[in-house]
């Protein structure tokens, strides 16, 4: 598998989707990884950018006036606490790439170098202040790729790998390309019998019960519904994915054995940490999704750069 890669908003946005990836770095001992910026769109209250006294600022907000806020706006601060959490402890599955001052320096000459065709929602005068333009550049100034959903409009992903291909040793980073397909990198990488043994763990991890020592079938019916509906419809993620697992656990000639065999390795950094998220347990149905902050909030990304979108 990639061994130093970068998860874009769009993946992680989503429950189901999330746990997969922080699931399947942790039978791999690796930690979910996002730049600066993805964090940002995720909660932008509980950025790391935000930390005062040991807490995000969704967490003071949650702290100083949560009996006075509408219980939706309530819950809403309450996962970005969640994720200022998730960022903060050395012992959560989700990590944010922080940038020293050689990668600081190489960020800001890419943001000023990167050919403004690659974004088609950006205007070229401001692409520099593009979300998407930081969080490829943040990428490429740490020496990683970046996954992204395949329905991806606002970035020519061709046209940027093409670019960093070209520019890469003029400007001094690897001549490589720096964006893949999320789905395609996980079908690629679950080839071998032993990576799809452990695609069907992270599967089971990913939708496990809320008792660690439920029944075996329950494990395999609930990460079968679950992945299902995370692939259903048109808006569906990690199709291909998905549907290996799908199939795979279906198919699978002794589940009851993979369970067993997957409860070894509990405890479970992502059962726990998603057992601590403010909508768990969830109602039977897909869970509400947290959407990228957007608007005045994001004037207040990354003020010492002076970077908006």
């Amino acid at each position: 598998m990639g061994e130093r890669y970068l998860l874009d908003t769009s993946e992680l946005l989503r429950p189901t989707q999330r746990k997969l990836h922080s699931a399947w770095a942790e039978i791999h001992e690796r930690k979910t990884m996002m730049p600066s910026t993805v964090a940002f769109e995720l909660a932008p209250l509980g950025a790391p950018d935000t930390v005062e006294n040991g807490l995000s600022r969704a967490e003071r907000m949650l702290r100083s006036g949560e009996k006075k806020m509408p219980a939706g706006r309530r819950m809403e601060v309450a996962q970005q606490a969640w994720w200022g959490r998730m960022w903060r402890e050395e012992q959560s599955p989700y990590r944010v790439i922080e940038l020293n001052e050689e990668q600081d320096r190489l960020y800001r000459d890419l943001l000023s170098a990167i050919d403004p065709g690659c974004f088609r929602n950006a205007n070229p005068a401001f692409v520099s202040q593009h979300r998407d333009t930081q969080i490829i550049c943040e990428s490429i100034a740490v020496g990683a790729t970046m996954l992204m959903t395949s329905n991806m409009r606002s970035i020519d992903r061709d046209r940027v790998n093409e670019w960093a291909v070209n520019n890469g040793e003029r400007l001094g980073f690897s001549a490589e390309p720096v964006l893949y397909l999320a789905d395609d990198a996980l079908v690629g990488w679950t080839r071998t019998p032993a990576e799809l043994d452990r695609w069907l763990q992270a599967g089971l991890i990913a939708c496990w019960p809320a008792k660690d020592d439920a029944p075996s079938d329950e494990v395999v019916k609930r990460a079968i519904a679950g992945v299902e509906r995370m692939t259903s419809g048109g808006g569906g993620k990690l199709p291909g994915a998905g549907r290996l697992l799908v199939e795979g656990l279906r198919q699978h000639a002794d589940p009851d054995g993979l369970v067993e065999r997957t409860r070894r390795l509990l405890p479970s950094a992502t059962i726990r940490t998603d057992r601590e998220h403010p909508t768990y347990p969830q109602a039977p149905g897909p869970a509400k999704e947290p959407v990228p902050a957007k608007g005045a909030a994001a004037a207040t990304h990354r003020k010492s750069r002076g970077l908006t979108r």
